[in-house]
């Protein structure tokens, strides 16, 4: 006891000293770090000062007595990030939401920046023993945690942590948020046997159907909290803060199926990429390692072996024969063979990219055409000096057109094409030849403001431009949460018309979806964005809502 009053004795002494060092003032912060669920003080949590900016320095800390108090002296005005932590609780940053974001703490005259409360909440874990039919511990198998959390202005069910488990079966996840989670598990079965292939008297292999055949040539399929083999049947897990639940899974092994591809020879030039499986998880597209992968040449094809997999709905791609790459939704209820012997429809697209200040290229700026819908299928091709690219054999589709450089992502302005459709920045690739012309910026326009209600700064709302045309352009958007004299500055922003609006507890609303934004942004800020500024200061606070 002495010596940890000692400590923090010693710490907060230093910390003052440090504050010095970086110019004295006459501000204070000061607050009380408590639970989130009860309410209690929490002593022993280390809090810290730092500046705020893109290279935070950390310029001060203390220990937390019995009530919970901590305090910083000596402070020069400006803007500081508090951050606090201790054993048990979840660390964050003062008011923090999902994405990082949080409150910076605005020092100086008539701002309020003491007595301040700073909640934590405690750590939720989830664990359990994954087992087979039997009841035996299944070892090595592997957990995948998921979370429904907002992405992007949208709720989504995303991939948040995965473990594997001990020979005992068991696994554990620590440290969790409260929230929405799910648990799938994927895991071979340790006697999985499938016989080895059997060739004709002539030396050629036999078809499948006359392929030897074993009961122990079983798979697992993917399986879900509780007993789902399909993450649309999954049973949600609710975790609230500390909850510690033992959620225990069991996978059932079924009679495996056999994948087949049949293939033209590749050629000298292109060769071929092993294809890859995949399953629909949540939404998105993700992959499934085979066991056993071979090839053989059958006359003038190629046959490629997937092995043995559990029966379900699959995506067969990022499979190139040729230069072309082929893609395939397969529903798997038996042995099947896939027959990718026809030539391809694979397009072409060429185009230029072109800045919209004038300026060069990055010397290394590539154009990537992303599948609107996720997974696999990415396809991109570097620009030219003077911003012309190509791209051969595109599969038809719909893609996220993105252009990247060494140093960051550039931001489209304009797009148009010929033989496509274009909706936004999305283009929709048919059957014909595409010519894709695109203007980009590095978005080099920073817009800054105050967020109030009735003439007070509110700290913790969040601040959103969003475009004229939202369902379109939706990397447009630009978001931060208002500090606690109700700041805010929004970086990378393209010119263009949009909205800007403030909302208090905004932090859960799908924005993205046009009913939910709209009713705010009939009380919301126009701004226009020229091509000529650098940076915008409005002229009047955004009303919070």
């Amino acid at each position: 006891m002495i010596r940890s009053g000692i400590l923090a004795v010693a710490v907060a002494l230093g910390a003052l000293a440090s504050a010095a060092q970086n110019g004295p003032g006459s501000f204070t912060i000061s607050g009380v770090v408590r639970s989130a669920t009860s309410g209690a003080p929490l002593d022993r949590a280390e809090v810290t000062l730092s500046t705020a900016g893109e290279q935070e320095t950390q310029i001060a800390e203390t220990i937390t007595g019995e009530r919970g108090a901590f305090r910083f002296e000596a402070l020069a005005a400006g803007k500081y990030v508090l951050a606090a932590s201790r054993r048990g609780y979840i660390s964050a940053r003062y008011q923090e939401h999902e994405g990082g974001y949080s409150t910076a703490i605005v020092t100086g005259p008539d701002l309020v920046s003491e007595s301040l409360r700073f909640n934590l909440f405690p750590t939720a874990v989830i664990g359990g023993v994954v087992s087979d039919d039997n009841g035996d511990p299944v070892g090595g198998a592997q957990v995948t945690l998921y979370r429904r959390q907002q992405q992007g202005g949208e709720t989504k069910i995303v991939s948040a942590d995965a473990d594997s488990t001990e020979e005992d079966g068991s696994y554990e996840f620590d440290r969790l948020h409260a929230g929405a989670y799910y648990i799938g598990v994927s895991a071979t079965p340790w006697y999985a046997f499938r016989p080895p292939q059997r060739v004709a008297p002539d030396g050629t292999l036999l078809s499948a159907d006359q392929q030897p055949r074993s009961p122990l040539d079983v798979a697992y399929p993917m399986t879900f909290y509780a007993d789902a083999t399909d993450s649309s049947s999954a049973t949600p897990i609710q975790i609230n803060p500390g909850d510690h639940p033992q959620l225990n899974l069991t996978l059932h092994a079924v009679p495996a199926v056999r994948i087949e591809v049949h293939a033209p020879k590749p050629d000298m030039k292109h060769g071929f990429a092993i294809p890859q499986l995949s399953e629909d998880v949540f939404g998105s597209e993700e992959y499934q390692a085979p066991v056993q992968v071979s090839e053989r040449d059958v006359g003038d094809q190629v046959v490629i072996d997937l092995g043995s997999v559990a029966p379900g709905h699959y995506v067969l791609h990022d499979f190139i024969v040729n230069g072309v790459n082929r893609r395939a939704s397969i529903s798997l209820t038996a042995d099947q063979s896939i027959d990718f012997t026809e030539p391809g429809n694979a397009i072409d697209l060429s185009g230029r990219l072109e800045m919209s200040s004038g300026a060069a290229l990055a010397p290394v700026t590539m154009l990537q055409l992303v599948p609107a819908g996720g997974g696999g299928g990415t396809v991109s091709a570097p620009a030219s000096a003077d911003g012309s690219f190509d791209l051969h054999a595109v599969a038809p589709g719909e893609y996220t057109v993105q252009v990247t450089t060494s140093t960051g992502i550039l931001d489209i302005v304009q797009m148009a094409a010929s033989g496509a459709e274009v909706h936004g920045h999305r283009i929709t690739i048919g059957s014909d030849s595409v010519l894709l012309a695109a203007m980009v910026s590095r978005g080099s326009v920073s817009v800054t403001g105050f967020a109030r209600r009735e003439g007070k700064g509110i700290g913790g709302a969040l601040v959103l431009l969003v475009p004229e045309h939202p369902q379109d352009n939706d990397d447009l958007f630009r978001l931060d949460q208002s500090d606690s004299d109700g700041s805010f500055s929004l970086g990378r922003v393209l010119p263009g018309n949009y909205t800007l609006v403030a909302i208090e507890n905004g932090w859960t609303l799908e924005w993205s979806r046009p009913e939910v934004i709209a009713p705010y942004l009939a009380r919301g800020v126009k701004i226009h964005i020229n091509e000529q500024q650098t940076s915008v200061e409005l002229p009047s606070p955004v009303e919070v809502q």
